[in-house]
């Protein structure tokens, strides 16, 4: 049952992602688009320091994990939604979003112009997800041949927006995975992560990845295939109070570029524990901004696609606080010198 539950997930998703990629542009554009492409990179600076480049200023990387399901809303609606949502956002000092295709399983919003240009318009960031399946069969050169196919498509689509900072490139995808699988995928991702880069190279490519339990194989990966890709760039899910050591240690791993807290949350009790409990976490984050560019706590919504979200929602459906956690944050984000704010 459980296999036949993975194919049918599976299935589901080449079929969702061949009608996004081949949909016309049509939705929303605004001048904005012909701004031409954001510029974005990371430097590494004399001191061993490195520094997160957005447009040629420096930027403190300060997200949200942004997940309510608007897909099935007209294009009015979404718009409102996204303006209320964003516009929360900004004044808290948020500059970035994230998000994701799939995610265990679970289908997740649709992020296509109309998003991007709602996020533009209060000076908010996007990485735009491309989904792996951990069941796909990365031995079969014709799936990986509709991976590169679609992955094209996306990055055609997407790459010349202003709101585009990063490609998520695949999330979670190896603490999920048979590791005889890890191999074949690994030389799946690299392809992948190439054509991304050659077809886009005014943005990185970032693979996501449950703490940091799969660095050494992500290092191997690189360094096998002879070229340590500095433009890849790795994001940690924290939850747990590891946070400190596994900053701390971040240099030690011998990849010579910065991390993100692509996740993170607190699993605490009472909403003045929650709220600490994040706090706490952003502080960590800040501790070691010579190599972490910042990070994203999960996540916005309560009314999420996964039954967890409504243990980590910060917000309720009508983005209402749920407790004083998202308060507490943008009084600890608007102190950042690069915090989000004149587009709000």
């Amino acid at each position: 049952m459980v296999l036949f539950r993975r194919r049918r997930i599976l299935k589901a998703w080449l079929l969702a992602s061949l009608a996004l990629v081949c949909s016309p542009w049509g939705l929303g554009l605004t001048g904005a688009q012909a701004d031409g492409p954001s510029q974005v990179g990371v430097l590494k600076y004399p001191d061993g320091g490195y520094h997160y480049i957005v447009n040629g200023r420096e930027q403190v990387f300060i997200g949200m994990g942004y997940n309510p399901i608007y897909r099935a809303l007209p294009d009015a609606t979404r718009a409102t939604n996204y303006a209320r949502d964003f516009k929360l956002l900004c004044q808290a000092g948020v500059n970035h979003i994230t998000g994701w295709d799939y995610d265990k399983g679970f289908q997740q919003d649709q992020f296509d112009e109309l998003t991007l240009n709602s996020a533009d318009r209060f000076g908010i960031g996007v990485i735009m997800p491309f989904y792996l399946p951990p069941d796909g069969n990365y031995d079969d050169p014709t799936f990986v041949e509709y991976l590169l196919l679609t992955a094209r498509a996306k990055v055609e689509r997407f790459k010349n927006h202003p709101a585009l900072r990063m490609w998520g490139l695949g999330n979670e995808v190896l603490s999920a995975m048979p590791p005889d699988m890890y191999p074949a995928f690994g030389d799946t991702y690299l392809a992948l992560a190439d054509e991304i880069h050659a077809l886009d190279p005014n943005h990185p490519v970032i693979y996501r990845e449950a703490e940091d339990e799969f660095v050494p194989v992500f290092s191997d990966w690189l360094r096998q295939s002879g070229d340590m890709r500095p433009w890849l760039l790795y994001g940690m899910n924290i939850y747990s109070d590891r946070i400190d050591s596994l900053l701390s240690s971040w240099p030690d791993n011998g990849l010579d570029r910065p991390a993100l807290v692509s996740e993170f949350g607190a699993d605490a009790s009472g909403p003045n524990a929650r709220a600490q409990g994040y706090g706490d976490m952003w502080r960590e984050i800040r501790t070691y901004s010579r190599w972490v560019i910042g990070g994203a706590p999960y996540v916005w919504s309560t009314d999420g696609p996964e039954p967890t979200d409504k243990k980590w929602g910060l917000m309720s459906a009508a983005a209402t606080p749920i407790d004083g956690t998202f308060a507490l944050l943008g009084q600890l984000w608007r102190r950042e010198q690069t915090a989000n704010g004149p587009k709000c």
